[in-house]
């Protein structure tokens, strides 16, 4: 019997089937292989959460207007992206791929015609070379438009030598506009974070660059500069985009930047971190922000040092990013119990929140040196709150789910289940769908 149970799951997984989370019915989740590597977007390591910087997802995942379910992931080999198109059921629907552009994906969106977007880098020496794409393709695959920059792109400062250092990449859509937001290296060697917006349908260029401090205004249609910004968020809004930094340095804080076409751009340090500036490690972790109705929700992990465990944080924010709350905080770790890591936060259309977070045994390893000290993942758990930050449920465990670690919770309003997928085995896709009790 426990033979023909493998084999039912190994078949399953081979035709892209539903098959159920461990023994829980929720989420539920289906998985997907393919014939390339991908690099983990699990913490297998069980220590990725401490490190000062985060990196690339390498598996995305949205949710389109009609309720359908998108994957993107790439073939860093051979340097091919690849579209995996489900139905809201997990039922596979379509395959398609794309050559890169450049040598590596940053990100991908789609719109509500279902046109794709990606965004491609590739490190450099040369300030002259074209290392930055953003290509658009139709729903069949057809290349539509192509927007290149140069490594010493205009307004840039000392120019992008390596997109995607010691940080992400973040590609989203508000209307007509696009936004991508990402870290780099720069020619000098400082590291920071660039980005632009686009006309999705032009492809022109909208914003004016970015302010050469982190000072908390900038000019009409400027883009925010932070300086060691170890991970980044772009969330939509009307006529523009919220932008959200992990800073260590200008600023060592959590910070928001309201972006909107023909304003100006209004920015907010909200929560600094303990220890000097530029020391990397800031014992913290990003974890997204949404919209509420007075503002703006964000939620994150701190621990201030290295002797003390990390706990999950919201923070309320106001409409024009002139003041925000004091953290609030859901969870009571101590050392003896762990460390919150990845964290996560989604809006639902009920006027609550979706948090989840994994919780990882106790430990003081350095920011700075991680590489041969692992920790032990102990499980994911999840909360509902309200936009006050006000839990209205308790803390749920999740036994056997994981999450990805730097890409964003995905919510359905069609169905009211939330989206991720994970790559946690090197040639296998797992997508989850967690039923919020819509």
């Amino acid at each position: 019997m426990k033979k023909l149970i493998s084999m039912a799951i190994i078949l399953c997984t081979l035709l892209a089937l539903p098959v159920k989370a461990g023994s829980q019915e929720n989420p539920v989740s289906v998985s997907r292989a393919v014939e390339y590597s991908i690099r983990d977007s699990v913490d297998n390591a069980g220590n990725l959460y401490i490190r000062y910087d985060s990196q690339l997802p390498s598996v995305l995942t949205f949710v389109n207007n009609d309720g359908s379910v998108t994957i993107c992931s790439s073939d860093a080999k051979e340097k091919i992206t690849y579209i995996y198109e489900f139905n809201a059921n997990l039922e596979e629907q379509k395959v398609l791929s794309f050559k890169n552009e450049l040598d590596q994906l940053g990100a991908f969106t789609r719109d509500d015609e279902g046109n794709y977007y990606f965004f491609f880098g590739a490190r450099t020496t040369n300030q002259n070379a074209e290392n930055m794409a953003m290509v658009k393709y139709s729903q069949n695959g057809e290349k539509l438009k192509t927007y290149k920059l140069k490594a010493r792109a205009p307004n840039s400062f000392s120019g992008i030598r390596v997109p995607f250092d010691a940080g992400t990449c973040r590609l989203e859509l508000s209307g007509s506009l696009l936004a991508v937001y990402f870290a780099r290296e720069m020619f000098d060697g400082h590291q920071a974070s660039y980005g632009f917006v686009l006309d999705k349908d032009t492809f022109e260029r909208i914003d004016r660059g970015a302010a050469t401090s982190d000072n908390r205004t900038g000019e009409n249609t400027q883009m925010p500069y932070v300086s060691h910004s170890f991970n980044q968020f772009i969330l939509p809004v009307e006529n523009g985009f919220v932008f959200s930094d992990h800073g260590d340095a200008y600023p060592r804080a959590f910070t928001f930047a309201k972006f909107q076409k023909g304003s100006n751009t209004r920015r907010i340090h909200a929560f600094s971190f303990s220890g000097s500036t530029g020391q990397n490690a800031t014992f913290a972790e990003l974890g997204g922000l949404a919209k509420t109705t007075t503002g703006y929700i964000f939620a994150g992990t701190y621990g201030k040092d290295r002797n003390n465990a990390r706990n999950m944080l919201v923070l309320t924010v106001d409409e024009d990013m002139s003041k925000c709350s004091a953290p609030i905080y859901l969870t009571k770790y101590t050392i003896n119990d762990g460390h919150a890591g990845h964290p996560k936060i989604v809006a639902l259309d009920t006027g609550h929140y979706l948090l989840l977070w994994e919780l990882f045994k106790f430990s003081t390893q350095s920011a700075n040196s991680i590489t041969y000290g692992r920790t032990e993942y102990l499980s994911t758990w999840m909360m509902i709150i309200d936009e006050n930050g006000k839990a209205v449920s308790q803390a749920q465990e999740l036994k056997g789910v994981r999450l990805n670690m730097n890409d964003t919770l995905r919510y359905n309003r069609h169905n009211g289940k939330v989206y991720w997928a994970i790559n946690n085995t090197g040639t296998l896709i797992t997508v989850y769908a967690l039923d919020t009790g819509k």
